[in-house]
């Protein structure tokens, strides 16, 4: 009974060790794959209209290169409409957790009137390994509408007064982003400069040209300037900029920025070229004479030899 009672107590203190050590090994996570936004809608395309959506492929443990494989599912009508920036085969390099992908409906001119709908699914495919894995999948769910009807939709998320140089004209950071099916462009603007407390009024500019045009369903990133006959000089100051469409403000921002002296921002070598772009005609006056100078030293010292 002794005996039994022993090797009955051997057995348990075996199980609990091996117990123990299984416990202390640490638990391998599944790794994570995902994507967002998990959908597109291009409901308000028409015909010749281009419609783009970045989504981005998102993994919990970019410890190695991830092989990514594509496939749309949709009406073969439209499946030419519809691309992908990288491609339908493409590598997420090691380290990216959030990797950018732009998928892209084009519907070309003549494009029949109607409503699609499809998905793309992207597929992981791990790099061999010593281990059994699992591919991955996520999807992308498409909305596609080609119609007649304009729609009209933007918005203005960033407008930024820039820092610049003693001597230049304030500049002005504009993100356009257009969400209808035509091109939207504003058709005025105004800046107001202050001094450091906003309190004077140092210049008041307006412009009415040359500004970019948005194409439907893009973001634009640009920077306009205001030319003024006011000499800024270094220090701080506020501006105030409006930004209209048929005489309403659909877009304004009021804010401090700085004028730092020259060769701040710019540098020598853009400072050169910038000179050589607003004096081109006394530089090329320059070299002119130059050059006519030496053609006639050239014809004297050859009348003095020969």
């Amino acid at each position: 009974m002794k005996r039994k009672l022993i090797a009955t107590g051997f057995c348990a203190g075996i199980f609990f060790l091996f117990a123990v050590s299984l416990s202390a090994l640490p638990a391998r996570a599944d790794a994570a794959f995902g994507i967002s936004p998990p959908f597109m809608h291009a409901t308000h395309l028409v015909p010749g209209s281009r419609y783009v959506q970045t989504v981005y492929l998102v993994q919990d443990q970019p410890d190695q290169d991830l092989k990514i494989k594509a496939e749309l599912e949709i009406t073969d009508k439209v499946r030419s409409w519809v691309t992908i920036d990288r491609g339908f085969e493409f590598v997420i390099p090691q380290g990216t957790r959030q990797y950018p992908v732009q998928v892209v409906v084009q519907a070309p001119e003549g494009a029949d009137r109607g409503s699609y709908r499809g998905r793309v699914t992207f597929t992981t495919a791990p790099a061999a390994s010593g281990q059994v894995t699992i591919a991955l999948g996520a999807q992308v769910s498409i909305d596609i509408v080609v119609g007649d009807d304009i729609f009209r939709q933007f918005s203005v998320p960033v407008i930024r007064i820039l820092d610049i140089e003693e001597g230049w004209d304030p500049k002005v950071y504009v993100k356009f982003n257009n969400e209808g099916n035509v091109e939207e462009v504003f058709d005025g603007a105004t800046f107001e400069l202050y001094d450091q407390f906003n309190a004077v009024r140092l210049a008041f500019v307006q412009k009415s040209k040359d500004f970019p045009g948005t194409p439907p369903f893009t973001v634009e990133e640009y920077t306009l300037d205001f030319p003024t006959d006011f000499h800024l000089g270094i220090g701080q100051y506020w501006g105030t900029v409006n930004f209209f469409q048929n005489e309403k403000v659909v877009a304004s921002q009021k804010t401090v920025f700085n004028v730092l002296k020259r060769g701040s921002i710019a540098g020598p070598g853009a400072q050169l070229i910038a000179s050589l772009k607003n004096n081109w005609a006394y530089w090329a006056g320059g070299v002119l004479l130059l050059g006519g100078g030496f053609l006639v030293l050239r014809k004297r010292l050859g009348r003095r030899f020969s």
